[in-house]
């Protein structure tokens, strides 16, 4: 739950000064409520905080107060993420927004206006005014947290092909690695080294298996990853029954999720050379891997068999990876209007026992408004009436005791 800070109240005071017995109104205006901000720490690799952790709200703004002065604004709340984090509301799944970069903001909670106080409506002919605005409350609402891999290599491959042993191999990072399928649960990083001066960064993301697109095992969980990172290595367990046959389902699984996931470079890797009866069908599982692509390439982590061929035909995926980003053209901005008919106007609806009147200028209204102040009450109703919503309301049958629902605000219909 994100909430931004709400609004403070305009203050209605008038000013004390001997000699000045009608002094006039001073009532300053409320301060901005602070907003929640999310804010890319580049150190960050997980969500894991936001277990314990799951409200977060802003400062409200301060009152205001006499001799004009204003309320203080408040603080606003600042929320660390790690890179990749991408953001929708809960529950409908609408985007807000990602965060990729380093010190990348995002505000996902705006926090409320501050009230104006009653030395903005002092007019000719009513030069003592008792209304001042109360403050709006922030915006409030549940957000959901995504965090995507960020890498330029991305090894995939079927549960216990070797993906882990081969990460340890190239990189200095060690995951966990163990003879049985879903060993690694989470995304392992490391780094790897293509040339003197020339690094990349790479991950082992968690095994697919078929189904793997319809969320059948850690399916979305792993194809999520996979997205952003911009050549794949594809892994395939040369000690497997059938090789070919469980490459294909990855394969598969990969195009069902994103046919251009298939479309970038992606050298295949056939793993576990260092195995006798490996050695034994490896130019067989060669031979029918390469019909329908490059060459593969039989490597051991364990013996070092052609890690340093892995490398070089890494660097070179990468830089077509990196000419073919450079000849696609960027996305042209594009602005989307979409039409509101409650942005400006308003429409009544039945609502319980009562209605509700919906409209964004008559909620944030209401919102303002101080009920208890005769002045401000009086002040609401004539903007009923220009607006034509009273005459809407008696129309649809609001008489005395009817309850009539604005926003948050809950009003009972009276006799006059």
């Amino acid at each position: 739950m994100v909430r931004g800070g709400a609004g403070g109240d305009g203050a209605s005071t008038f000013r004390r000064e001997a000699h000045v017995p009608r002094g006039g109104p001073d009532g300053g205006d409320g301060g901005a409520g602070g907003d929640v901000i999310l804010v890319v720490e580049p150190g960050m690799t997980t969500l894991g905080d936001f277990k314990r952790t799951r409200h977060f709200r802003a400062g409200d703004g301060g009152r205001g107060m006499s001799r004009k002065a204003h309320g203080r604004n408040g603080g606003d709340l600042v929320v660390r993420v790690p890179p990749g984090t991408v953001v929708r509301s809960h529950p409908d799944g609408a985007w807000i927004g990602e965060l990729l970069e380093a010190d990348a903001r995002l505000v996902v909670a705006r926090g409320g206006r501050g009230g104006r106080g009653n030395v903005h409506f002092a007019t000719a002919t009513h030069r003592a005014p008792k209304h001042a605005e109360k403050g709006t409350p922030g915006d409030e609402g549940w957000i959901e947290l995504e965090l995507k891999l960020i890498a330029d290599i991305g090894l995939v491959g079927a549960p216990n092909a070797g993906k882990s042993t081969l990460l340890a191999a190239l990189t200095e990072a060690r995951p966990a690695v163990g003879a049985y399928p879903f060993t690694t649960v989470t995304p392992n990083l490391g780094v790897i080294a293509l040339g003197e001066e020339r690094t990349a960064v790479i991950a082992d993301v968690p095994g697919l298996i078929e189904g793997a697109s319809e969320g059948r095992g850690l399916g979305h969980h792993f194809l999520r990853h996979v997205e952003r990172t911009r050549v794949l290595v594809g892994v395939v367990d040369g000690a497997a029954q059938d090789p070919v046959a469980e490459w294909r389902a990855v394969e598969d699984e990969l195009r069902l999720h994103d046919v251009a996931l298939v479309e970038r470079p992606m050298p295949l890797v056939i793993t576990k050379l260092d195995l006798a009866e490996v050695r034994d069908r490896w130019r067989q599982v060669r031979d029918e891997l390469r019909r329908d692509g490059p060459e593969p390439i039989g490597v051991s982590a364990h013996d070092g068999t052609g890690l340093d061929e892995l490398r070089r035909r890494l660097a070179t995926a990468l830089d077509e990876a990196e000419a073919r980003a450079a000849d696609e053209p960027g996305p042209e901005e594009m602005r989307i209007h979409r039409f509101d008919p409650l942005a400006e106007g308003w429409q009544v609806v039945p609502e319980g026992d009562g209605f509700r009147v919906q409209g964004r200028r008559i909620e944030t209204a209401a919102a303002r408004t101080d009920f208890e102040n005769d002045e401000s009450r009086d002040r609401f109703w004539r903007l009923l009436e220009r607006q034509g919503i009273d005459v809407e309301l008696r129309r649809r049958g609001a008489g005395p005791g009817t309850t009539v629902r604005i926003g948050e605000t809950e009003l009972e219909w009276g006799e006059d």
